[in-house]
């Protein structure tokens, strides 16, 4: 396992890490762009850190627990807790380290756990790359980050991964395709287990049953393709509604708004 390393070797010719971002303040932001998905094997730091995924899935470990989390996640991990990080496909991974001083008050901020990431959290970690701007500005604007992150909701819609090997593989098949419509039976056999045994696994190592983590899994796909810019009809379809009013009645009970008004957030 590495300790305390500021740059982690990725697992992949395709990533673009950014250069180090490292000032002589107590804390600093990183930025890693991917085509082809980004590894970070098990290590812990010095500092705190938070992880949010600007674009793509970020899958995260730690705590023995296994989550998929999307851009309206940031992890909060504190110091010394050891975590290992994969973004998937195409992507764009930042990440906030900031000494341990600098955290929220409060038992919350010990353990790790997914904090809620609103536009205004990922425009003032953008905003604290940029060095050249006075060093008070970004004290100032890192104190702010703090102070909302401290208000910030617990985000309980996260995606928990299974640990079993046959039922990872499930899971990893329906996240790549989110259409994808295969019955229980069918995905049973696909990793060659019973349907009782592949329904028992998912309850008992995500807390949910096999349809409702396949609908979570399509909600949080369809997020991304929203922010993207597509159609709510072709979102809808890609990620395997069979009609368009039952995708925007489940995203409006989930999410509490309509789909098309959550794609406008996202257009200029």
């Amino acid at each position: 396992m590495t300790e305390n390393p500021y740059r982690l070797a990725a697992n992949t010719a395709t990533a673009a890490p950014d250069t180090a971002n490292e000032s002589s303040e107590d804390f600093f932001v990183t930025r890693d762009v991917s085509n082809d998905g980004l590894h970070f094997e098990p290590h812990r730091h010095d500092t705190d850190e938070l992880m949010w995924a600007r674009e793509g899935r970020l899958d995260v470990r730690f705590g023995g627990r296994n989550l998929s989390l999307h851009h309206g996640h940031m992890a909060w991990i504190p110091a010394q807790v050891t975590h290992e990080a994969t973004l998937l496909g195409d992507g764009e991974l930042m990440c906030l380290f900031a000494d341990t001083r600098l955290r929220p008050t409060g038992d919350r901020w010990d353990q790790p756990h997914v904090v809620a990431a609103s536009p205004l959290m990922g425009t003032l970690v953008h905003h604290l790359r940029d060095l050249d701007r006075p060093r008070a500005e970004r004290r100032k604007t890192r104190e702010l980050l703090t102070e909302i992150i401290a208000t910030s909701d617990v985000r309980e819609d996260t995606l928990a991964l299974p640990r079993d090997r046959r039922a990872a593989t499930v899971a990893d098949a329906l996240l790549a395709d989110p259409a994808d419509q295969r019955t229980l039976v069918e995905l049973a056999e696909f990793v060659q287990i019973s349907p009782r045994t592949l329904a028992r696994i998912f309850i008992n190592e995500t807390g949910a049953s096999l349809g409702k983590w396949r609908n979570r899994a399509r909600l949080n796909h369809s997020l991304t393709l929203l922010k993207q810019g597509h159609t709510v009809e072709d979102v809808a379809a890609g990620v395997g509604y069979r009609t368009t009013s039952s995708f925007i009645e489940t995203f409006r009970n989930n999410f509490g708004l309509t789909p098309a008004a959550y794609r406008r957030r996202f257009l200029v």
